[in-house]
C-alpha cells in the first residue's frame, strides 16, 4: 500500500477504563513474511487488481454481512487516499475506506484491551486505522463513520470494525463545506 495510511499508536491507559488512546501516523501496510523470508510492501494499485492480494481477515464480521469475512484492500487512485475493501468472495461487495490523518488529523479512538485481544496482538504500533467513507451523492456530501473505525493488525492481517464508545459521529463531513 502506498504511505498515507496510518498506524496506530498507543497512548498511555485511561485510569480506571483500560482503555488506550490511539494516534495515527504514516505508514505502509506490509505483508506478513513467509517463513524465512522477509516482509515485502504491498501495492494495491488498481492495476494490480486482479493480482493476488494480501487477505484481511475479519475477527467478526462486519455489521450486516456475516458471510464475508476475507477482504482486499485496493487502492482507488495510486495517489489518492481512497481505497476499497473488496470481498474476496463476492468482489461487487466493497467498502470505501479512507485513514485518517488526511481529513482528520486530531483523530485518536481509543479501543479497549479486547480488540488487541481479537486481533491477537500486543502490539499497538502494528495496528492500522480506515473509516469506512459513504458517498451517496457528490464528493462534498461524502461521510466518514468515525464511529467504528476497522482496525487491522498489519502482521497478521486480521482486522475488526469496533464501535467505540467516545461521543463520535457516524457521518462527519469528509471535506470542509
Amino acid at each position: 500500500m502506498t504511505a498515507g495510511l496510518s498506524t496506530l499508536t498507543a497512548g498511555p491507559s485511561t485510569p480506571n477504563t483500560g482503555l488506550s488512546t490511539l494516534t495515527t501516523s504514516p505508514s505502509t501496510l506490509t505483508a506478513p513474511p513467509a517463513r524465512g523470508g522477509t516482509a515485502t510492501a504491498v501495492s494495491t494499485t488498481p492495476a494490480e487488481a486482479g493480482h493476488a492480494l494480501p487477505t484481511i481477515e475479519f475477527r467478526t464480521p462486519m455489521p450486516g454481512f456475516p458471510e464475508h469475512r476475507e477482504f482486499v484492500l485496493v487502492a482507488v487512485d495510486p495517489d489518492g487516499p481512497l481505497f476499497t475493501l473488496r470481498s474476496v468472495d463476492d468482489p461487487r461487495l466493497r467498502f470505501l475506506v479512507v485513514p485518517p490523518a488526511p481529513f482528520y488529523p486530531d483523530y485518536a479512538p481509543q479501543v479497549g484491551a479486547q480488540v488487541l485481544e481479537q486481533l491477537g496482538t500486543t502490539d499497538p504500533e502494528d495496528l492500522l486505522v480506515l473509516l469506512v467513507v459513504t458517498a451517496a451523492g457528490s464528493v462534498a456530501e461524502a461521510t466518514a463513520n468515525l464511529l467504528a473505525p476497522v482496525i487491522v493488525d498489519q502482521s497478521t492481517r486480521r482486522a475488526v470494525q469496533v464501535i467505540l464508545e467516545e461521543d463520535l459521529p457516524i457521518r462527519a463531513r469528509l471535506l470542509p463545506a
